[in-house]
């Protein structure tokens, strides 16, 4: 049980009032061992969002610790839906302001400043797939100038949903939220043609509840956030009013803590299945460079692909 964990070759300092601590101790210029990584990943379901400061990590070192916490997402759907994308290996999602031909991304380009739009509204990554995300890994690799911001904001969904009235618990037990990565897009950017015209409730959908258990931790903890269109079964302005509604209580203040870089080699790790996040896009965007990349795991607990078929999953992309 996470209450009995002690720590034995990681420190774990708390940075925020209810989630969020700074891990030191990692070593990545060897192979991760076994022992220490099923210690990260103890101290990573208490805290739910760790840090880690100016480490040695790679991208292959990267997707190799990823890989020992399970098979891993990758870009092929983006790719299948025609991106070019800048770094070689697939299981990287490049979510810097940086284009394939090493220029900063400006407003010129439409579609990958999209993108950035959508990754700084609230959201856990992979929520609009049938199998959703584990856990994600997200290293520095060049940091803009200090102060232009750029840094990563996340919410405590678990003590969000522990905060919540009895009856709100009970009236939102077993309902279905159905997500899509079109939604998202289209609320971050309604101007757009590329997404003006979407009716989401004629896109593939994927289905999760908004209430669940955090398995690792016997937590509860409310999965919604900005690809959640609807709820399954209700009239779509109800279901987009209760999200409204829980997305208001999660965004409380007290639930929100900001993760700053300081130098290339910081690591984020989080728990998808415990926190929301998203990016901040600050005054460096489109001025100066901002190196990021992410891995993600497929989630492996009992509530990975929802109410969605396993034998029917495929991954959505984007151009």
């Amino acid at each position: 049980m996470v209450a009995a964990w002690r720590p034995a070759s990681l420190k774990f300092t708390p940075m925020g009032e209810s989630f969020v601590a700074q891990v030191e101790g990692l070593d990545f210029s060897q192979p991760i061992p076994a022992a220490v990584r099923d210690e990260l990943l103890a101290g990573l379901h208490k805290y739910g969002v760790l840090v880690a400061r100016g480490t040695n990590i790679t991208d292959d070192t990267m997707i190799a610790l990823g890989q020992q916490w399970g098979q891993l997402d990758n870009i092929t759907a983006h790719k299948k839906a025609g991106r070019t994308m800048r770094l070689p290996q697939d299981e990287i999602f490049d979510v810097s302001n940086i284009d394939p031909d090493d220029n900063i991304i400006t407003v010129a380009d439409a579609l990958r400043t999209s993108s950035a739009r959508g990754n700084a509204m609230w959201h856990a990554d992979g929520a609009y797939n049938p199998r959703r995300s584990g856990i994600s890994i997200l290293r520095a690799v060049e940091l803009p100038p200090k102060g232009m911001g750029g840094e990563t904001e996340f919410l405590d969904t678990r003590t969000a949903y522990e905060d919540l009235p009895a009856e709100t618990k009970q009236a939102i037990d077993g309902l279905v939220g159905l997500n899509t990565l079109m939604w998202n897009r289209k609320q971050a950017n309604p101007e757009m043609q590329t997404f003006k015209d979407i009716d989401c409730t004629k896109v593939p959908l994927s289905k999760h509840k908004i209430a669940q258990v955090h398995e690792p931790s016997g937590r509860g903890n409310l999965y919604i956030g900005s690809y959640n269109h609807h709820i399954d079964g209700m009239p779509v302005e109800e279901g987009r009013k209760l999200i409204d509604d829980l997305m208001a209580h999660v965004m409380q203040d007290k639930y929100k803590f900001a993760v700053h870089y300081e130098n290339s080699g910081d690591v984020t790790f989080w728990d998808n299945t415990a926190v929301l996040h998203r990016a901040t896009l600050g005054q460096y965007h489109g001025k100066y460079r901002r190196d990021m990349r992410r891995i993600s795991t497929f989630d492996n607990s009992s509530w990975a692909y929802g109410e969605n078929d396993p034998l029917n999953s495929q991954q959505v992309g984007l151009t």
